[in-house]
């Protein structure tokens, strides 16, 4: 008798219990479920710096390709996983029809994207297309805001970058500003005039690449520089003239 008038008490705890573990489960950190659970095809998929990195414990510093890479990427390199599981969960997304998945892998994406900007140093040399791939997860998401400022960090940091450009300047086309979609991808192609994205995109918006000015590089102004300098300065030195006299 005593456990019959018990159980009737102690099931309505049971079921809070497991209530709350599963909102505890829903509500967790949204890279959580996927940290370290890939399979072989997604990381061959993967640039080989991030195919070294995830066929290797993450956490451990004996690295058989560390030093390679460190070498290349300075100390950010530690945490550069966090942009090899954005990879991986992007890619996902592109592949789910189910709409709370992908935005929870985008989600995911874009928590581990900044965490790489976050801890990382200011000459690392992957931040433009980190910030590039911050961008595009915030579009996904309509956080049109975090993905302006994306883009723009990104062209800040490297001028000549394509997607720093063409991602915002879907942004615009859509939004019906076509105009200043074709001022933004004319500026990139000031700076990167060669680039097949945004000679294309141009041409898209009705512009010619060809008629587009390149900003001169940084050798040929620096010639021109030292060319003007030469050209206006005196023939003969103070020190020539006193001994021609």
């Amino acid at each position: 008798m005593p456990s019959s008038s018990v159980t009737p008490h102690r099931r309505p705890h049971r079921v809070l219990m497991v209530a709350t573990l599963l909102c505890l489960t829903l509500q967790a950190p949204a890279h959580s479920a996927e940290q370290g659970n890939f399979t072989a095809g997604e990381i061959a998929l993967l640039p080989d710096f991030c195919q070294d990195r995830l066929n290797y414990p993450v956490y451990s510093f004996s690295h058989p390709k560390w030093a390679y890479w460190g070498a290349r990427m300075g100390e950010t390199f530690k945490h550069v996983h966090h942009y090899c599981w954005a990879l991986v969960s992007l890619r996902r997304a592109s592949m789910t029809p189910n709409k709370e998945k992908r935005a929870h892998l985008v989600t995911t994406a874009l928590n581990d994207l900044e965490y790489v900007i976050n801890n990382a140093s200011a000459d690392f040399r992957l931040k433009p297309e980190v910030y590039a791939r911050i961008g595009d997860a915030a579009l996904q998401l309509e956080n049109f805001s975090k993905a302006f400022d994306a883009y723009d960090n990104a062209r800040q940091i490297k001028p000549g970058y394509p997607p720093a450009y063409t991602g915002w300047a879907e942004v615009l086309v859509k939004a019906g500003q076509k105009d200043a979609a074709r001022e933004l991808i004319e500026e990139g192609l000031r700076h990167a005039p060669d680039a097949p994205e945004l000679r294309n995109f141009y041409r898209r918006l009705g512009g010619d690449p060809s008629k587009v000015t390149p900003y001169p590089s940084p050798a040929a102004a620096s010639s021109a520089t030292a060319a003007d300098a030469t050209a206006s300065a005196p023939s003969g030195s103070a020190s020539d003239a006193g001994r021609s006299r």
